[in-house]
């Protein structure tokens, strides 16, 4: 199994033990899936540390744009497919902004997910505490 957050302090030593391990997840599920799995649990910190450590890898191994990691990295920054990078990051608070920002889409697809197996029409209690708008 795959252990990216306990793991994020020693990344160098850790993913070329486990390089095919990694690169077939990747390979094998959706960017969202490979976030939602590995990923969502990283701190902003967390979150920089593996996507610097992952450029890097795409950098040294020439790895072109359209394979799986560079899917990968263009998901997590908020890129899209058509290579517009008008978020690019212009300091720290766009890591951090990114990581609640993933957070809550992933979060919003589990509850989607779940009222889809459970066949239920879940209305949001209106009131006060604006929960309706948050979901």
């Amino acid at each position: 199994m795959i252990d990216i957050k306990n793991n994020i302090d020693n990344m160098w030593v850790y993913f070329p033990e486990h390089e095919n391990e990694i690169l077939n997840e990747v390979s094998m599920l959706t960017s969202f899936q490979f976030y939602d799995r590995y990923l969502l649990k990283l701190s902003a910190r967390e979150f920089l540390d593996f996507f610097q450590y992952l450029c890097d890898y795409k950098i040294n191994n020439e790895i072109d744009d359209s394979h799986a990691i560079s899917q990968l990295i263009n998901y997590a920054f908020g890129y899209d497919s058509d290579n517009s990078h008008d978020n690019r990051p212009n300091d720290f608070s766009f890591f951090r902004d990114r990581v609640e920002k993933l957070r809550s889409e992933h979060f919003a697809e589990k509850i989607n997910s779940e009222k889809n197996k459970l066949g239920l029409n879940i209305n949001c209690i209106r009131g006060g505490n604006g929960l309706h708008e948050r979901l």
